[in-house]
């Protein structure tokens, strides 16, 4: 399903993506909560939508339905007393559509209903949050288009690897005050609903910032044992390329001095995280391997997954296992140079 999915992603290339959920979680005052693409890896299009074209969408849902809009997120904590200490916005890695959308280079928004709303209202608010979104791009449309030949023709120096919660902003959140109903446990436990509600100023977290930072090598060398690596490159939509003869040059290699496996599952893999080093030395590949060249509209994520540290790349996800020792040298190698000799596109097969 989600190979289809970007299968038509990449051959339509559309510029808006809205990915709409029902939420629960806290007890609010809005009827629909949003976000744009929260990973650090922004582009221009993803700081359009979350600086200017969400509050504007929001204004005008106000304006012309009465519906409350607000960031996505959930209080710390439901208990009154504690409504101040915050409101969260979600995760960050690009394994959720939308910050994976944003991380393309496109216009990402995340759409979530509020299940504790009555079904007709939760109904209204998706429709009118829709319609205001598609009426504002129509308006906005030569923007659109010149924000996408910008974030086409950027070629990023550095990719954030691994994210932290930025500093918060104040603003005002409606809350809706609850009482203890014995229902579960934890910060989103269920609650009686008073049907009272506060507006408490408080900070607001729904933005992120890079945590670990790489510089973006020239392109990156697979050896042809990673051809499904090189093919889930593919799937994404980043070109990569068969060398047809043999090459011989400088590249960095990563050592491996630690790696980890999450002690719980999750949705059946057991993540991985690696710690090491890069080093300098001279590296050859013979007919058969694979290149990834960053110079490209999707260098950025590229280099995101193929990263030993990214905290959503191919180590975390077990694609390397047989390949990962401590010790050992990472397999996929980084080249700070182009490289020009023969080579031929690779073919994917589903």
């Amino acid at each position: 399903e989600t190979r289809g999915a970007a299968r038509l992603i990449n051959r339509w290339d559309p510029d808006l993506f809205i990915d709409m959920h029902t939420t629960n979680g806290s007890y609010h005052g809005y009827q629909l909560t949003y976000a744009p693409g929260l990973n650090p890896n922004g582009s221009a299009a993803n700081t359009y939508v979350r600086d200017e074209f969400l509050p504007t969408v929001r204004r005008r849902v106000h304006d012309r339905y009465g519906q409350e809009m607000f960031w996505y997120g959930n209080f710390r904590n439901q208990n009154p007393d504690s409504l101040d200490q915050g409101w969260f916005t979600y995760d960050p890695r690009p394994r959720f559509g939308t910050n994976w959308f944003g991380m393309r280079g496109r216009m990402a928004i995340l759409s979530e209903g509020y299940s504790n709303a009555p079904f007709d209202v939760r109904v209204s608010a998706s429709y009118n949050f829709v319609r205001e979104i598609i009426g504002l791009a129509a308006e906005v449309r030569e923007r659109i288009l010149a924000i996408r030949g910008q974030t086409d023709s950027a070629r990023p120096q550095f990719v954030a690897v691994r994210s932290q919660r930025a500093p918060p902003v104040t603003m005002d959140v409606i809350a809706e005050i609850t009482e203890p109903a014995d229902d579960g446990a934890g910060p989103f436990a269920r609650r009686k609903r008073t049907g009272q509600y506060r507006t408490i100023a408080m900070p607001v977290y729904y933005r992120f910032d890079p945590a670990r930072v790489e510089a973006i090598p020239a392109g990156y060398l697979l050896p042809p044992g990673l051809r499904h690596i090189a093919e889930l490159l593919g799937r994404h939509g980043i070109r990569v390329q068969r060398m047809d003869e043999p090459w011989s040059g400088p590249v960095e290699a990563f050592t491996i001095d630690s790696l980890e496996a999450a002690g719980r599952s999750f949705q059946g893999h057991r993540t991985v995280s690696v710690a090491g080093r890069w080093r300098d030395h001279d590296g050859a590949a013979t007919q058969g391997w694979f290149y990834v060249d960053t110079d490209q509209r999707l260098g950025l994520l590229a280099a995101y997954v193929l990263e030993p540290l990214s905290a959503d790349g191919v180590v975390t996800w077990n694609l390397l296992d047989r390949d990962l020792r401590r010790g050992r040298d990472y397999p996929i190698v980084r080249v700070p140079q182009p490289i020009r000799i023969a080579m031929s596109m690779l073919e994917i097969t589903e």
